[in-house]
């Protein structure tokens, strides 16, 4: 009887950015069924394993906090678990967008409760950082997902009537998306990083990607070639440096790594759709394939290392007793 509770008791955040990833490699197969001869079950498929997964992950988080909700700030004191807990209300965002073909109302509702709830982990986040006297030098992509996140708003937003808001989304998170990027480099070529952040450098090519898909579903063709070819051209400048990024093998923190490939296979695949030639093809099949490599990969490490009852432990997570 004492199994279930010490079970969810140690439930970390960092469980949500590779269910992030999970979730988005679904909707990455969604659409490569509409442009290619795939089945769509291999889509629909993944994306009801992963946000099932995704429910029972979050409803065992929210009832650790409901315990104390004081914990969210204790596990916001370590650095990347400011980006992990927002992945929690992200993951909201595309589990709307994942339900939008079969419950349009409780995908409306999932959505606003996304929005609202990134604002309030947002909220939490910044308390957080002026509590820590955090300096810029400590500044790194981590921090694109509270404070930028709500991008993924966009990704269905649109399907759920809401273009004009998710325009707004994008638009208005440019500058902090610009300004994080800029610092956060600043900082990698003037300071040392530790192994186990330089994972989170690889979240800048997520951005750039979901841009890209916002504008698909948003604004002109002239608009979105640009941010297409942005993606692209940041995936590609990317290639060189995985060693670096994965140095010292699997840790929790690849989970930074499945959110970043599932949106850059999508972003490559609405170039396909929109008959971008032969590079957006390559591009399509080669990011889709890697992530369908890496994505379940790392979910699979990351859940069997929190079955184990290690991953709280880790992650620097808080566990109740």
């Amino acid at each position: 009887m004492k199994i279930l509770p010490e079970f969810w008791l140690r439930t970390p955040p960092a469980l949500f950015p590779c269910l992030l990833g999970f979730i988005g490699l679904g909707l990455a197969w969604r659409r490569a069924a509409e442009i290619w001869f795939v089945t769509p079950w291999i889509g629909e498929g993944i994306l009801l394993v992963s946000c099932v997964l995704f429910m029972a992950t979050g409803t065992f988080y929210h009832m650790k906090l409901s315990l104390r909700p004081s914990i969210i700030f204790d596990d916001l004191k370590v650095g990347p678990a400011r980006g992990a807990v927002s992945a929690g209300s992200m993951c909201l965002m595309l589990y709307a967008t994942a339900l939008t073909p079969y419950m349009y109302e409780l995908a409306q509702l999932c959505w606003w409760a996304a929005v609202l709830q990134h604002a309030a982990y947002m909220v939490c986040v910044t308390l957080s950082l002026a509590k820590s006297h955090t300096k810029l030098s400590e500044v790194n992509p981590t921090l694109i997902l509270p404070f930028v996140g709500y991008i993924v708003a966009s990704i269905g937003g649109p399907g759920l009537g809401h273009t004009t808001l998710s325009g707004f989304f994008l638009m208005i998170t440019i500058p902090g998306c610009l300004f994080i990027i800029t610092i956060s480099l600043i900082n990698l070529r003037k300071y040392s990083i530790n192994k186990t952040l330089r994972a989170s450098y690889f979240i800048i090519l997520a951005p750039l990607s979901i841009y890209g898909i916002g504008a698909f579903n948003i604004w002109p063709t002239e608009v979105y070639t640009v941010f297409w070819y942005i993606a692209l051209i940041c995936g590609l400048c990317m290639l060189p440096f995985l060693g670096w990024f994965s140095t010292g093998g699997w840790t929790p923190a690849w989970g930074a790594f499945t959110f970043p490939l599932s949106v850059f296979a999508g972003v490559m695949l609405t170039g396909a759709q929109s008959h971008f030639g032969l590079i957006a093809d390559i591009g399509s099949v080669v990011s889709l394939g890697i992530a369908t490599l890496v994505v379940p990969y790392v979910v699979w490490k990351t859940y069997r290392h929190w079955l184990e009852g290690k991953l709280a432990h880790s992650t620097g997570a808080v566990v109740l007793k």
